[in-house]
């Protein structure tokens, strides 16, 4: 068992978390039809938009409240009427996701309230799902306001009293650490065993990289309807991806009875198979031959890089889903985790022996760079300590890296991948173990004199 220590200090200059409410946009952003609004000022929103268009290359659709300092005095429920009038008259989308910042909050704004206003003035508009979420930055960070969303999505917009269950219809809760190719394969996997998804919520559909047929778009283009989520209730179980999200399923179990099934990030041989064992429990269908010819080629690659691997010293630096994936991944190729940095003190540490788990920034990583052959973490991450060590590219933000969203880390795939990653890079920095050794004796070419009075001489001679 591990024991997570939390390092306080009194000035944080290299952050390794993010704030809720950028979590929350992004979960925002896999639901189709859907308008994030936040509510705040508009450095608030605009920090938000380029560091998630900086990760994705993908127009963010955000809008704010625009909370001046008279707003933030007197009060700024004004303002997020008139916002969602706004949005609701000129766009009319299927859903507008409200979020508070850390402005709002301290000034105590009620958005459910505001909410319920807007809809008693303005009753034309009571089609559009408005979903409000307090998302404040000064607690929790950008995987918690991520899954607090997904959580308010699912138990506003579910059908209390749900239609007959759909034995082959399965929800699943996805992480903020997974990305577009993970949800991809995840569906290969679940339509082998004939059962339908449904994503909560399905950034592979809105941010994947596509190019849209329309210029601009004022919502999200893709990801789960509303029709969908309503449809939650009906499931015969839920797949839990990345243990942040158990807030939701915990939920359904308790409200329709839906057991839930957690692989963690779904990284490794030994996450992947516990996966496969309950979706053919669920389904009552044999795994088919594909999978065994997947889980041979990820043995063959553990086998291929194990000598690189097994030993070497990581450093990872992420959110606790992301990392416990890693953490999962990595033990089993044998590597040594003398590190690991994350946002918050989670339970999830616990099941894993490690050495040092803290909860603080990336000047801890810094500190004991020396000790490191490679390490996980993001573009800040890499700006300390590349090129000394190399930096395995993995959450938010990374800027200086193309193909995020392309990244797969999930299933025997995922796994293999990740695996050739790491040992490439290991490759890249190799550093000899035994220093050659040079003689106090060694002249190079150039310390070289010519002896021209030896040369004059034998031509004399001649």
């Amino acid at each position: 068992m591990s024991e997570v220590k939390t390092i306080s200090k009194a000035l944080v200059t290299q952050p390794l978390k993010t704030s809720q409410p950028t979590g929350a946009t992004l979960a925002a952003m896999g639901f189709d039809g859907t308008i994030p609004l936040m509510h705040g000022s508009q450095g608030c929103s605009a920090f938000a938009k380029v560091y998630l268009i900086q990760h994705l290359r993908e127009p963010i659709p955000l809008q704010n409240t625009a909370v001046d300092q008279v707003a933030a005095v007197m009060g700024a429920d004004d303002n997020l009427v008139q916002a969602l009038y706004n949005l609701a008259n000129k766009q009319h989308p299927q859903c507008i996701a409200v979020f508070t910042t850390g402005l709002t909050e301290m000034q105590g704004s009620d958005i459910h309230r505001a909410v319920k206003l807007f809809q008693q003035q303005y009753p034309q508009f009571l089609d559009i799902e408005i979903v409000p979420v307090a998302t404040p930055d000064f607690k929790g960070s950008m995987e918690t306001g991520f899954a607090k969303f997904v959580d308010a999505m699912v138990r506003q917009c579910a059908l209390p009293q749900p239609r007959a269950k759909q034995a082959n219809l399965v929800n699943v809760l996805c992480s903020v650490a997974t990305t577009a190719a993970d949800l991809d394969l995840l569906r290969r996997y679940l339509d082998a065993f004939d059962l339908e998804p449904i994503f909560l919520p399905d950034l592979s559909e809105s941010v994947d990289g596509h190019l849209d047929q329309a210029d601009f778009s004022a919502t999200s283009t893709g990801g789960t309807t509303l029709e969908q989520v309503r449809r939650v209730s009906s499931a015969s179980m839920t797949l839990v991806i990345g243990e942040s999200m158990y807030s939701a399923a915990k939920w359904l179990k308790q409200q329709f009875g839906i057991p839930f099934v957690c692989c963690g990030l779904g990284m490794g041989i030994q996450a992947t198979d516990h996966l496969l064992d309950g979706l053919a429990h669920l389904s009552g269908k044999p795994v088919p031959l594909w999978f065994e010819r997947e889980r041979k080629r990820l043995l063959d690659a553990m086998l291929d890089t194990h000598f690189l691997l097994s030993g070497a010293k990581v450093a990872i630096a992420a959110e606790p889903d992301l990392a416990q994936g890693y953490i999962q991944l990595l033990q089993e190729i044998g590597a040594e985790l003398p590190l690991v940095v994350t946002t918050a003190p989670a339970k999830l540490f616990q099941r894993y022996l490690l050495s040092n788990v803290l909860v603080g920034d990336l000047s801890l990583v810094a500190e004991q760079l020396e000790h490191f052959d490679v390490v996980v973490g993001n573009s800040h991450c890499a700006q300390i300590c590349e090129p000394q060590v190399p930096v395995i590219r993995a959450g938010f933000p990374c800027y200086d890296h193309f193909g995020n969203m392309d990244i797969l880390q999930f299933g025997y795939e995922g796994a293999r991948s990740r695996l050739y990653a790491f040992a490439n890079a290991l490759l890249r920095n190799h550093h000899d173990e035994v220093t050659p050794h040079v003689s106090q004796y060694y002249f190079s070419a150039e310390q070289v004199t010519p002896n021209h009075t030896f040369e004059t001489q034998s031509v004399e001679a001649l």
